[in-house]
């Protein structure tokens, strides 16, 4: 059984404080850095508006004579709110608390408490489920696992639902079949970009991290010894980043064997900082029930949108 030392004052964070939690867990995981467009004090269903540069220049005239045109996109974007309800037992945790707490005490630092060492291990966990849902959140999720995914209708649940979006059949990726599925993808991108009257400044390849690692095997066959396919100046690599024909290849949460490409800031990831009922709790069930048991509760939102889906191409299996 954990030892009784453990503090049982339990952990609460509501109103103010909650809403400052949730809003560094948000802009801290990895969309924001891929160029997605983020969406604050989503309270309802809205119509998703995203500025786009015309041109500029026209003919000059004495007169004020404004010249533009204005897109907006017909795509809507709603919340919905998500929890987390846990139960576990203190035994279940209680080794890798004591050894990291002891290997803080012997740097000569002082050790969190248990549920503040918990909730940064929850905290690390619930931002990797949200970009999962962001991703591959499907109302219709009936798998054994993940079951969080249900919740809402993620990237690839409205790419595949639009017919607007461009559609391609794949394959499982293989070493040998990945870098023709995904240059394949880029091109017809392009081909698209073309019809729409878009320029592709901002388009990226969105992949799943383990994808891009057989991407990567299969882009080092390229090369063998001292000498270099011609094929390879068509592919460039910066530290571990990946570009196919000049455009990035983006490691993401999305399903596996599946290709994305569009302009980044396309995708909409909405929530609402300002939520009233955002709020972790951590209550610590040995004085209630006397349970060896401590039950997590956690409360937030989340929200979905494609802007112009018509840009986007999306290949998955057959």
């Amino acid at each position: 059984m954990a030892q009784p030392y453990i503090d049982t004052t339990g952990l609460t964070y509501c109103g103010k404080e909650a809403r400052e939690i949730f809003a560094k867990d948000v802009y801290d995981i990895d969309l924001r850095s891929y160029g997605i467009s983020m969406m604050d004090n989503v309270k309802s269903k809205r119509k998703i508006y995203l500025g786009n540069m015309d041109e500029a220049f026209q003919a000059y005239s004495c007169s004020f004579t404004p010249d533009g045109k204005v897109k907006l996109s017909e795509d809507f974007i709603e919340p919905v709110a998500i929890k987390v309800n846990k139960e576990a037992c203190f035994d279940e945790f209680w080794d890798n608390w004591l050894v990291e707490s002891t290997s803080i005490s012997l740097d000569g630092n002082i050790p969190p408490e248990f549920f503040d060492w918990y909730f940064t291990k929850l905290r690390d966990e619930m931002k990797k489920e949200y970009q999962e849902i962001f991703w591959q959140g499907n109302v219709d999720h009936t798998g054994a696992t993940k079951g969080y995914l249900a919740v809402t209708n993620g990237v690839q649940a409205l790419l595949n639902a639009n017919e607007n979006v461009t559609k391609i059949d794949g394959a499982n990726f293989t070493v040998d079949n990945i870098l023709a599925q995904v240059e394949a993808a880029i091109q017809k991108s392009m081909e698209v970009a073309a019809e729409q009257d878009t320029v592709t400044d901002g388009y990226k390849v969105f992949m799943n991290h383990s994808d891009i690692q057989l991407l990567k095997m299969a882009l080092g066959k390229l090369c063998c010894g001292n000498s270099m396919s011609d094929r390879f100046s068509n592919y460039a690599k910066e530290g571990e980043r990946v570009f196919i024909y000049g455009v990035e290849i983006v490691p993401t949460m999305q399903g596996r064997n599946t290709i994305i490409v569009g302009p980044a800031k396309n995708l909409v990831l909405g929530f609402d900082t300002f939520s009233s009922s955002t709020e972790y709790k951590i209550i610590d069930m040995r004085n209630t029930t006397g349970d060896n048991m401590f039950r997590v509760i956690a409360l937030s939102n989340i929200a979905v949108g494609v802007a112009w889906p018509e840009l986007f191409v999306y290949s998955r299996p057959e």
